[in-house]
C-alpha cells in the first residue's frame, strides 16, 4: 500500500494500475484529525457503496438449485460440495457476487467440528455460456485455534479470521483486539511493490445495537459499515477515492462485512472452548489439520 513520502500536491488524476496505494499515502498525509474535522459524516462523499445482502427466504433469482451448484463446482473447486448460496453482493447498485458458505456444517455440526468458511463468486449468467461468471473472488474462514490464542491474550472471546484472495500468496488475518468500550478489529495492508509500506486498518465498533463500524487508517476515517439485524443487510461506504479503487482493500472490507452477521455465533463458539482456559490455560478443543497448518513455519525445510 502506498506509502512513499509526501510530495507537492498536483491535480488529482486517476492512478495508474498498481499505483493506487501509492497515491493513497498522499491523501493520508494531513496532520492527525485534519480529515475528520474537514469532512464530518453528514457531508462525506461516498466513492464506492457496497451492499451485502444475506437472504432471509429461498425465493431469489441468484439462489442455486442442485443443477446450478454443479455448474459452480465444475467451474472452480473453491465452491465446495457442502456450500449453499445465501446472499448477493451489490457494488454501486450492480449485483456482482454471490455469497456461499458451508451452511449445514456450520449450523448442524457439534462445536468441536464446526468451522465457518465463506466465499464470494462472480454471478454465473444462465443465459450466457457456462464460462461466463462463477469465478472465485475471495474467501474468509474462522480459525478457532488462533481465536483461542487471541482470547487468552485479551481475556475476552476474540474470533480471528483468515482472508484468502485469488492470486495472493498471503493469508490476511482479521483480529479482534482489546477495547474498553465497544469492539475493535484490525488487519494489515501488506506492501505489494518496492517502496510500499505496511499499513494497518482499524475497525472501531460504534456503541449501540447491531454491528456498525467506523473504518480508520491511522486517525483518518476512510469508510463506514452499517449492519441491519432485521433485513440482514450490511451497507459499506468508502470515503477515500484511492482506497475505493484498491481491489484488495475493497474485497477484504466486503468479506469483513459478510461475517458480521455470523459474529455473535462465532463469539459464542470461541467462548465455548475459551471458558476453561481462563484458569488452567488449557482447552478441550483439538485443532484439526486445517487449523494446525495455519501455524506452520513457511521457512521450515524438512529433512528426509
Amino acid at each position: 500500500m502506498a506509502k512513499k513520502k509526501t510530495t507537492k500536491k498536483t491535480k488529482k488524476a486517476a492512478p495508474k494500475k498498481g499505483a493506487t496505494k501509492k497515491a493513497a499515502s498522499k491523501k493520508a498525509a494531513p496532520k492527525k484529525g485534519a480529515a475528520e474535522k474537514a469532512a464530518p459524516d453528514t457531508s462525506r462523499q461516498t466513492f464506492k457503496k457496497i451492499r451485502v445482502n444475506h437472504w432471509r427466504t429461498k425465493f431469489h433469482d441468484e439462489e442455486l438449485g442442485i443443477h446450478q451448484k454443479l455448474k459452480y463446482q465444475a467451474k472452480t473447486r473453491m465452491y465446495a460440495k457442502n456450500f449453499d448460496t445465501e446472499g448477493v453482493i451489490e457494488i454501486d447498485g450492480e449485483k456482482k457476487y454471490i455469497i456461499a458458505y458451508n451452511k449445514d456444517p456450520w449450523q448442524e455440526d457439534p462445536p468441536e467440528k464446526k468451522n465457518l468458511l465463506l466465499r464470494l463468486f462472480t454471478i454465473m449468467e444462465e443465459k450466457m455460456n457456462i464460462g461466463k461468471g462463477g469465478n472465485f473472488k475471495g474467501g474468509i474462514e474462522l480459525s478457532i485455534a488462533h481465536s483461542l490464542v487471541q482470547s487468552f491474550e485479551i481475556k475476552h472471546p476474540a474470533p480471528v479470521f483468515f482472508v484468502q484472495l485469488p492470486g495472493n500468496p498471503n493469508l490476511i488475518r482479521i483480529v479482534r483486539g482489546w477495547r474498553l468500550q465497544g469492539t475493535r478489529w484490525t488487519w494489515p495492508l501488506l506492501p505489494e511493490e518496492a517502496g510500499d509500506k505496511l499499513q494497518m486498518i482499524k475497525a472501531k465498533g460504534t456503541v449501540g445495537l447491531g454491528r456498525d463500524y467506523d473504518i480508520y487508517l491511522g486517525d483518518v476515517k476512510i469508510a463506514k459499515l452499517d449492519s441491519q439485524r432485521v433485513t440482514k443487510d450490511v451497507e459499506i461506504d468508502i470515503y477515500d477515492e484511492n482506497y475505493a479503487k484498491d481491489k484488495e482493500f475493497v474485497m477484504i472490507l466486503t468479506l469483513f462485512g459478510c461475517v458480521c452477521m455470523f459474529m455473535e455465533k462465532c463469539e459464542d463458539l470461541v467462548n465455548h472452548f475459551y471458558k476453561g482456559m481462563r484458569e488452567t490455560g488449557t482447552t478441550s478443543y483439538k485443532p484439526p489439520r486445517r487449523e494446525v497448518i495455519l501455524f506452520r513455519n513457511p521457512r521450515f525445510v524438512s529433512r528426509r
